[in-house]
């Protein structure tokens, strides 16, 4: 996963997620669980709970006919597995700031559930796109096959070109082949192709072009590993700077099983509600996050919530429910005056 590059030192860290209004939950661990479905078509249930930098807690279920059936479980530094599970070593003690799951999964590289929950792991990536250093870091990821792999540029020009008709081609040009680390480029120079009213070309620095046009052409090869690897895509504040219906587009993608050939999966936050209807999602896709009067945040789903007794219809109007109340997790303002007598 692609993570935020922060200046905080681990001190400062430590305070920034050890930080709670309750004195009493400001010394429990942090949790984090996971249900999903992996690629063997098994569903696996993993967690862990850390505190201070040390691992207190974790486990790996596996789902059988509506039952969750233990893999493995660890209390601190001690592991053990299910006896009815076929492992090399039905006993472990591990080191206090590592995760199991990676270190097994380095022992027996073979065993299926192990490498199917790590690889989900592996194959998630997470954009931070609210944030603008990370924004910016993104913003220098190219792949190298924009240089010489014709058939890849092709196809970027032809994402490119369906939300912006005013380009017909991309220029590319390096300006130190010494410059190309990892297969991917931190130097090269790109220009943009447009046509005027007599079809003569002119070329504008791609850098000029609309912060929507910049957004889906960095994003490009995240968006075709998750359709095409089957990967999953988390992005927070994926509308920032991109008009309603281009961000209807991107989901649309990976509603489309034609395209989504890898059945890849888009986890997204917005503020914005234009594509908060039934023709978008379903209900159980759609979930909101309201916080109380301490700032602890409550998460559910559209499909588990009640109106007196009563679930939301599919039919519902969602957005307009939603602006109006009747959900919850909206915003409340208090009152704000303005002193004119006040001297600046």
């Amino acid at each position: 996963m692609i993570s935020d590059d922060t200046n905080m030192n681990s001190s400062e860290l430590d305070n920034y997620y050890n930080f709670s209004f309750d004195e009493k939950t400001r010394n429990e661990p942090i949790a984090l669980e996971v249900t999903f479905l992996a690629e063997n078509q098994k569903i696996y249930q993993y967690g862990f709970e850390i505190k201070n930098k040390v691992i207190v807690s974790e486990w790996l279920y596996v789902k059988k006919v509506n039952k969750s059936t233990s893999i493995f479980d660890r209390d601190e530094n001690k592991v053990k597995f299910n006896k009815s599970y076929k492992a090399k070593i039905n006993k472990f003690d591990v080191d206090s700031n590592s995760l199991f799951l990676s270190l097994y999964r380095k022992i027996e590289k073979d065993n299926e559930d192990f490498k199917s929950v790590y690889d989900w792991f592996l194959n998630s990536y997470y954009l931070d796109l609210g944030n603008p250093k990370f924004e910016n870091r993104i913003n220098h990821l190219i792949s190298s096959k924009i240089i010489n792999d014709k058939e890849y540029k092709k196809r970027l020009v032809d994402f490119i070109k369906v939300f912006d008709l005013g380009i017909d081609d991309i220029e590319v040009k390096t300006r130190d082949i010494k410059d190309i680390n990892n297969g991917v480029l931190s130097r090269i120079e790109l220009k943009a192709v447009h046509k005027n009213e007599n079809g003569e070309k002119t070329l504008l620095p791609f850098s000029l072009e609309s912060k929507g046009t910049l957004k889906m052409f960095y994003l490009y090869n995240f968006i075709m590993d998750a359709l095409e690897d089957g990967s999953r895509l988390f992005i927070d504040e994926l509308d920032a700077k991109l008009h309603p219906l281009l961000t209807r587009y991107i989901i649309n993608l990976f509603h489309d099983k034609e395209k989504n050939i890898g059945n890849g999966q888009l986890i997204y936050t917005t503020h914005d509600i234009t594509n908060l209807n039934k023709d978008t999602f379903r209900r159980d896709e759609i979930w909101f996050t309201e916080k109380d009067n301490y700032g602890v945040s409550e998460l559910f789903s559209l499909s588990d919530y009640k109106i007196d007794n009563t679930k939301v219809r599919n039919d519902a109007t969602y957005n307009k429910d939603y602006i109006t109340g009747r959900y919850g997790a909206i915003p409340v303002f208090e009152e704000f005056n303005i002193d004119t007598n006040a001297k600046s």
